[in-house]
C-alpha cells in the first residue's frame, strides 16, 4: 500500500520524525511503516537482511511459526491473547544473516491515525551468528486521536556471537493505551541492548520485556528514559534472567515526573553461578502531584554471583536552582537545564546516528515541559 493511499498528512509526518522516522527515505538500509492495519512502506536495500511483513515471511518459510510464541506465553493475559487470537498477523519479520553487520540502522514504525483503533502486531528478530544489526523502532499517534489501543507482540531471538541493539521511542496521543510484550533470547556471547525512550503524554503504557541469557558469556542491558507529563501513567519495568556461565545483564533506569505516575519494577535473577549483574534506578519528582515507584529486584539462590544495584528518588534541590539563577538563568531555564542533564544518558556502544535520535527525543520533551 503507497503512502499517498492512506493519506499521511504533514502533522503525522512530523510526529513520524519525532521518533526518528523518515518516510521514503533513501538513505536508510530498510523501513518498515505501519499505519493502523495499512503497509505504507516496506523498503529494503541490503544484502544479507530480510525485512519483510510477518504474514508474507510465514508463507515465504514454514520454520518461521516455530519461533513465533516461542518466547511469550499468548495465555499470558487478555492483550497476548488478543494478539494470539488475530488471524491476520500484522508486524515484522526481520533477520540479519550469519556474519553480515549492518551499522546504520534499519527503521520501523507503528502508526495509529484512526479514532478507537486496535493496532495489534507480532514482530519476530533474528540475529544469526557473528552478525550486527541496529534497528529504531519508532511508534506514535496523530494528535487528534481520542482513544486508542496499541498491542505489540516482539520476539528476539541472538545467535552466537551476534550483536542488536534496538531502540523504541515513543510519542502517542493523550488517550492512548500502550501495551507491548516483549521477550529476548540471547545465545553464546551475543550481546542485546535495548533503549526505550518514552517522554509525551499517554494513557497508559505497560511493558515489562524480558531477556533470557540461554548462551556462555552473553550480555544484555536495558535503558529506559522517561517522562510523565501530568494525566500520564507509565509502567516500565525489566527482567533480566542470567541462565549461563559468564552472563552479564544491566539495567539502567532515567526517570522524571512532571505530575504523572512512574512506576519502574527491575529485576535481575541469576540461576547459575559465575554471572553478574548491576541495576542504576534514579527518579526525579518535578511536581507535588507526581508520583515514582521504582522497585529493584535481585534474585538468586547462588553462591557464586556479583549482583548490584543503587536506587534513588529525589527533587531539584533549591541550590541548584539558585546557583543557575545567580548566573543569568531564569527559574524555568534552570529545571529544564537540571532535568536534561538528568535524562542525558550516553549509551556505550550506541551508533552516533541513534544517540542523536534519543537526545532530540530528550531536547524536544524538555522544551515542552
Amino acid at each position: 500500500m503507497s503512502e499517498e493511499r492512506v493519506n499521511l498528512s504533514k502533522e503525522d509526518k512530523e510526529k513520524m520524525l519525532n521518533v526518528g522516522i523518515k518516510t521514503k527515505n533513501k538513505k536508510n538500509t530498510g523501513s518498515y511503516i505501519l499505519v493502523d492495519d495499512d503497509i505504507v512502506e516496506v523498503d529494503l536495500n541490503l544484502e544479507g537482511v530480510e525485512l519483510m511483513p510477518i504474514k508474507m515471511a510465514i508463507e515465504k518459510y514454514d520454520w518461521v511459526e516455530e519461533y513465533m510464541w516461542k518466547l511469550v506465553d499468548p495465555e499470558k493475559d487478555k492483550y497476548t491473547k488478543m494478539a494470539y487470537e488475530d488471524d491476520e498477523p500484522k508486524g515484522y519479520f526481520i533477520r540479519v544473516k550469519k556474519g553480515h553487520k549492518v551499522t546504520f540502522p534499519l527503521q520501523a514504525c507503528f502508526y495509529i491515525k484512526a479514532t478507537r483503533k486496535e493496532q495489534v502486531v507480532h514482530n519476530i528478530l533474528i540475529a544469526e551468528e557473528d552478525s550486527e544489526l541496529h534497528i529504531i523502532n519508532g511508534c506514535a499517534s496523530g494528535n487528534y486521536v481520542k482513544e486508542g489501543y496499541h498491542i505489540g507482540i516482539t520476539e528476539t531471538f541472538l545467535k552466537k556471537g551476534s550483536f542488536l541493539s534496538y531502540t523504541m521511542i515513543h510519542d502517542w496521543a493523550p488517550g492512548v493505551i500502550v501495551r507491548p510484550r516483549s521477550a529476548i533470547e540471547v545465545g553464546e556471547n551475543a550481546h542485546y541492548m535495548s533503549n526505550y525512550v518514552s517522554l509525551k503524554e499517554v494513557k497508559s503504557t505497560e511493558t515489562s520485556p524480558v531477556v533470557y541469557i540461554n548462551g556462555k558469556d552473553g550480555k544484555a542491558r536495558l535503558n529506559s528514559i522517561l517522562f510523565a507529563p501530568e494525566k500520564t501513567d507509565l509502567f516500565v519495568g525489566g527482567k533480566i534472567q542470567l541462565n549461563a556461565e559468564g552472563a552479564r545483564g544491566d539495567i539502567i533506569s532515567r526517570t522524571v515526573t512532571n505530575g504523572g505516575d512512574i512506576t519502574a519494577p527491575v529485576e535481575l535473577e541469576a540461576t547459575v553461578e559465575e554471572v553478574s549483574g548491576f541495576m542504576e534506578c534514579n527518579g526525579l519528582i518535578l511536581e507535588k502531584e507526581g508520583r515514582i515507584y521504582s522497585s529493584p529486584s535481585l534474585n538468586s539462590n547462588k553462591q557464586n554471583v556479583e549482583l548490584a544495584h543503587e536506587a534513588s528518588v529525589g527533587k531539584i534541590g533549591d541550590e541548584e536552582i539558585e546557583y543557575l539563577m545567580s548566573r543569568g538563568i531564569s527559574e524555568e531555564q534552570a529545571r529544564s537545564l537540571i532535568v536534561h542533564g538528568f535524562l542525558d544518558l550516553k549509551i556505550k556502544g550506541l551508533p552516533e546516528f541513534l544517540q542523536n535520535q534519543i537526545d532530540t527525543a530528550v531536547n524536544q520533551s524538555i522544551k515542552g515541559m
